[in-house]
C-alpha cells in the first residue's frame, strides 16, 4: 500500500494530560511564545503584535504583524470637562477651544473629538502602544517585581493550563496569565492568551508608548483593554490557519469610542528563512474582493525558483457586523508608513485630525504623493488586484462602520441602536477576528477564505464525527532514573496505529528503532537506556484513507540527566540571552553550548542592516559571555530601538531581540 509521507514539526495534540507550565524570564522586556501546530509557526507576544511566521519547509512568511485600533474620542480637560470648538471649522487652534463652564459656551457649539489610533507595532516608526500591565515603564510600581514574570503569553493545550478570567475593570493586580488548576473552554487545540492595554491600568501618568520613536511621538490612549487569544489546530483542513480573536473593552466610564476602525498590519517577508534579510525586497501584495473572500495577501514575486511557494493572507471578521462593514486595504514601501506622532496637532488640510493612520484605517489617502496605494479597488468591476512590481511591501487590511457623511449613519433599529456604525459604549466590549492563513496559489487562498468564513460564522466548531487525520504532538520527554524514558503524546483522533521511535543522537536516519502501538495508545516507556547517551524520539500516526498517510511529530532530544523541551534546543544550536534587556549603556550576551561549535555574532537593526560584527570563532562547550556597548562598527553610538543579535552556528541561524534605550 502506498504511503504518503508528511514529516511535520509540531507542538500540539489532544489528551487529558496537562503540559508543564514554563516560567517566564524575570528580566525580560516582553514575553514571547512560539505557537507551532505542525504546518505553521509564529511567535506571539503580549505587546499586541506577532512575529517570525514560518510555513512548511522553513519558508519565512511574516516578519511582523499587529492589530491597529482606531476611533474617535471626546476630548476633556484636566478636570474632566468636555471641550468645544468656539468656532467651527476652526481657523487655528489658538483660543478656539473652551470648556462648558466658559461664559462663551453655548449649546450649539461643536464638541472637540480626537481621531486616535493605537498600534501594537508600527513597522516603519518602531512604536509599541499596546503594552502589558507590567511593562518596563512600570518598573517603579511596587507590584512589578511580584508580577512581571507572570504577566506573559500563556500557552494552553486543549484548555490546560487555564488563565484567570479577564476583568479589566475590577482587578487589583491586572495579571490574568497566572495558570489556574483545571482547564477552560477554548475552541483552539493550541491557545495562546495575552493581555494588554493602551493606557496604564494602575493610573500611572505619562506618555505610555515604547520603541525608538517614542520620544518623538505623543500617544493619546483610547482607553482600550484587549484580551487576545490565538487559536490553531493540527487537524486535516484546519492546520494552515491561525485565528486571532480580540476582545476589546472600552474602559472609559463616561465616553463612547465612536467610528471605530479595526485594522491588521502585516509586514510579510517571504523566502527561505536561512537567506536572511535578502528575502525582503521582492514581495508583492494583493487583495481579493467578494462574498466569502475579502482578504489581503503577500507572496514572493518570483517564488525564488520554487523555494518560496507559499502565500500569506489576512482576513478580518466581525461577528454580527461583517456584512455591513466598510473595507479597505493599502500597501506602501518600507519607511513610508503613516504618521500620528501628535494626533491632536491642528492641520488646516483636515481640521479634525492630523492622524494619517486613522485616515488610512477609514479609507482615505492622507497624502497626495502616492506613498499609499489601494490594494482593494473602489471600482465595483475590479474584484482582484496585485501590485505590479515587487518591493519590500507591507499592507494594512482594515474594516469599519459607516462614517458621519454616509446616508445610513443615523439609521437605527427598533431599540434605537445604530445599525451601520461601529462604536463602543463606555465599559462595553466587542469581538473581532484577524485570521492568518497560508496557501500555494491564489485559488487555494480563495477556497480557504470561504471555508474560514463559514468556520468563524459557525463559532469555530469542528465536527467531532469528521474523523479527520491529526498530526501527533509529542510532549516533553520525562526521564525516570536509572534507565527509562516516559513518552506521552496527544492526538484528536485515533489512527490505524502509532509508530513510536528512538535512535541515538547523530546516528543515521535509517537507524530508528520503531515500535508499533494501537491507535488508542497515548504513552509508552523505553527502558534499559544508557545514562550517558543522548537520544532522539518521535511519534508517527498512520492512517489508511485509503492510501496510507503518515503524519509525524517533531523530534525531541533527551538524555537521563537533561531534557530539551524544544526541538530548537538541540546541541548544535546555542542557548542565548542578554541582560539587562532593555539596556542603556551596554548589555551582556550569554551563550551556552553543549558541544564545541564555530559561531559568529552580528547585530542588525530593524531594517535588516548590519550595524556591528561582535565576534567569530571556535567556541568550546560551556557558557560564554560577550558584551555589546550599543555602538556600531564605526564606534558610533546606535540610536534607541530594537536590534537583533544574529547568531550563526554551523549554518543554522537564530535571532535574539534586544532593546536599546538612550
Amino acid at each position: 500500500m502506498k504511503r504518503l509521507f508528511v514529516s511535520l514539526i509540531c507542538l500540539c495534540s489532544v489528551c487529558a494530560f496537562a503540559l508543564p507550565y514554563v516560567e517566564a524570564d524575570s528580566d525580560r522586556t516582553l514575553n514571547t511564545q512560539t505557537h507551532d501546530n505542525g504546518s505553521i509557526s509564529i511567535t506571539n507576544t503580549n505587546y499586541g503584535y506577532q512575529e517570525d511566521m514560518q510555513g512548511r519547509g522553513g519558508q519565512q512568511l511574516i516578519y511582523q504583524s499587529a492589530n491597529w485600533i482606531s476611533g474617535k474620542k471626546q476630548r476633556r480637560d484636566g478636570l474632566g470637562r468636555l471641550l468645544y470648538w468656539l468656532t467651527y471649522p476652526p481657523t487655528s487652534v489658538n483660543n478656539q477651544i473652551i470648556n462648558q463652564d466658559n461664559p462663551l459656551w453655548t449649546p450649539d457649539l461643536i464638541i472637540v473629538q480626537d481621531s486616535l489610533t493605537t498600534v501594537g507595532y508600527d513597522g516603519d516608526l518602531d512604536l509599541y502602544e499596546f503594552l502589558p500591565a507590567y511593562n518596563p515603564l512600570l518598573v517603579a510600581n511596587v507590584l512589578y517585581q511580584v508580577y512581571n514574570a507572570q504577566d506573559r503569553v500563556l500557552q494552553s493545550i486543549m484548555g490546560s493550563p487555564a488563565p484567570l478570567p479577564f476583568d479589566p475593570f475590577g482587578s487589583t493586580n491586572f495579571c490574568f496569565s497566572i495558570p489556574q488548576a483545571g482547564t477552560f473552554e477554548t475552541p483552539g487545540f493550541i491557545t495562546d492568551s495575552a493581555y494588554y492595554y493602551d493606557y496604564c491600568p494602575f493610573g500611572t501618568v505619562g506618555d505610555r508608548d515604547f520603541g525608538a520613536s517614542s520620544s518623538r511621538s505623543t500617544h493619546y490612549p483610547l482607553g482600550l483593554a484587549v484580551h487576545q487569544q490565538s487559536f490553531s489546530w493540527n487537524l486535516q483542513d484546519h492546520d494552515k490557519m491561525l485565528v486571532n480573536k480580540y476582545t476589546v473593552y472600552n474602559t472609559n466610564e463616561l465616553d463612547a469610542i465612536e467610528d471605530l476602525a479595526l485594522s491588521h498590519f502585516v509586514d510579510a517577508d517571504l523566502g527561505p528563512s536561512s537567506w536572511g534579510v535578502v528575502i525582503a525586497p521582492d514581495d508583492a501584495s494583493g487583495y481579493v474582493k467578494g462574498a466569502g473572500y475579502e482578504f489581503a495577501y503577500s507572496r514572493d514575486f518570483d517564488g525564488d525558483g520554487g523555494l518560496s511557494p507559499q502565500y500569506i493572507a489576512s482576513k478580518l471578521f466581525i461577528p454580527d457586523f461583517n456584512d455591513r462593514a466598510e473595507r479597505h486595504a493599502w500597501y506602501w514601501r518600507v519607511g513610508d508608513g503613516p504618521d500620528d506622532h501628535d494626533a491632536r496637532n491642528f492641520n488646516t488640510y483636515n481640521p479634525c485630525t492630523s492622524n494619517e493612520k486613522y485616515w488610512l484605517a477609514t479609507g482615505c489617502n492622507p497624502t497626495s504623493d502616492n506613498k499609499y496605494s489601494a490594494l482593494r479597488s473602489e471600482d465595483p468591476d475590479i474584484m482582484e488586484y496585485e501590485q505590479a512590481s515587487p518591493n519590500d511591501t507591507r499592507f494594512l487590511n482594515t474594516m469599519h462602520g459607516v462614517l458621519p457623511d454616509h446616508p445610513n449613519y443615523d439609521v437605527t433599529d427598533a431599540q434605537g441602536n445604530f445599525i451601520h456604525r461601529l462604536y463602543l459604549e463606555p465599559q462595553e466590549s466587542l469581538i473581532y477576528y484577524a485570521v492568518l492563513f497560508v496557501g500555494e496559489s491564489l485559488e487555494e487562498l480563495k477556497t480557504q477564505s470561504q471555508q474560514i468564513e463559514a468556520f468563524l460564522t459557525d463559532g469555530l466548531q469542528i465536527d467531532p464525527n469528521a474523523d479527520l487525520s491529526c498530526i501527533p504532538y509529542l510532549a516533553p520527554i520525562r526521564p525516570q532514573l536509572p534507565d527509562t524514558f516516559n513518552l506521552t503524546w496527544y492526538s484528536h483522533t485515533n489512527p490505524d496505529h502509532f509508530e513510536v521511535a528512538y535512535k541515538e543522537y547523530g546516528a543515521p536516519w535509517s537507524s530508528w528503532n520503531v515500535i508499533n502501538l494501537s491507535g488508542t495508545a497515548r504513552n509508552y516507556s523505553f527502558s534499559g537506556m544508557d545514562a550517558t547517551t543522548w537520544y532522539e524520539f518521535k511519534v508517527g500516526s498512520v492512517y489508511y484513507t485509503p492510501n496510507e498517510v503518515y503524519l509525524e511529530s517533531g523530534v525531541k532530544l533527551a538524555n537521563l540527566s537533561y531534557t530539551s523541551i524544544e526541538d530548537a534546543l538541540v546541541p548544535y544550536l546555542p542557548l542565548v540571552r542578554n541582560y539587562p534587556n532593555p539596556f542603556r549603556a551596554s548589555t551582556n550576551i550569554e551563550c551556552v553550548l553543549k558541544q564545541p561549535a564555530k559561531l559568529s555574532f552580528e547585530i542588525y537593526n530593524l531594517r535588516g542592516q548590519k550595524v556591528r560584527s561582535l565576534d567569530e570563532g571556535i567556541y568550546g562547550a560551556g557558557t560564554h559571555n560577550l558584551a555589546w556597548d550599543g555602538k556600531d562598527d564605526g564606534s558610533k553610538n546606535c540610536a534607541s530601538g530594537v536590534y537583533y543579535l544574529r547568531l550563526n552556528s554551523g549554518g543554522k541561524v537564530s535571532r535574539h531581540k534586544m532593546l536599546l534605550i538612550k
